[in-house]
């Protein structure tokens, strides 16, 4: 890959590097630069495990990969906003059903969106990584418009 016109390869005109923390049996980490493909949009996390987890968004054809470690590096988990959309209404019938059928008090159900169903189609289901998919999904303007931040 060519280096972008005024970067010197010492690092100076990086903004940000990460280093696997996983064990080898996880796979090679993806190595990722913005420089190859422009229109991708990246997502990097790290919680308070140091496990890692990085989401690539294409504006473009409205597809994405979701890759981690503790997921296996090599096989990063692909989705469409299709897909996504699908997986919502799966999650939506399925609280409906909870609801319906529960006490007369409301449930204690977690804001149901495209975030907390891509979390269903790529194992990503713990609270702080559903926040970082949403803050994602939000950056990347994949998310439907009646499902965005004020």
């Amino acid at each position: 890959m060519a280096r972008p016109k005024g970067q010197k390869s010492d690092g100076a005109g990086l903004v940000f590097a990460a280093y696997n923390t996983h064990h080898e049996r996880c796979g090679a980490p993806p190595g990722l630069r913005n420089t190859d493909t422009p229109r991708l949009y990246h997502g990097y996390f790290e919680n308070r495990y140091s496990e890692q987890f990085v989401l690539t968004f294409d504006r473009t054809t409205k597809t994405g990969t979701v890759s981690s470690g503790d997921l296996n590096w090599a096989n990063p988990i692909s989705f469409t906003l299709g897909l996504v959309e699908e997986a919502l209404q799966a999650t939506q019938q399925i609280a409906a059903q909870i609801v319906d059928s529960g006490p007369t008090e409301p449930p204690n159900l977690p804001l149901i969106d495209a975030a907390l169903a891509l979390g269903r189609l790529t194992g990503l289901t713990g609270k702080d990584e559903v926040i970082w998919l949403r803050a994602c999904l939000e950056a990347c303007d994949a998310l439907p418009h009646n499902q965005r931040s004020a």
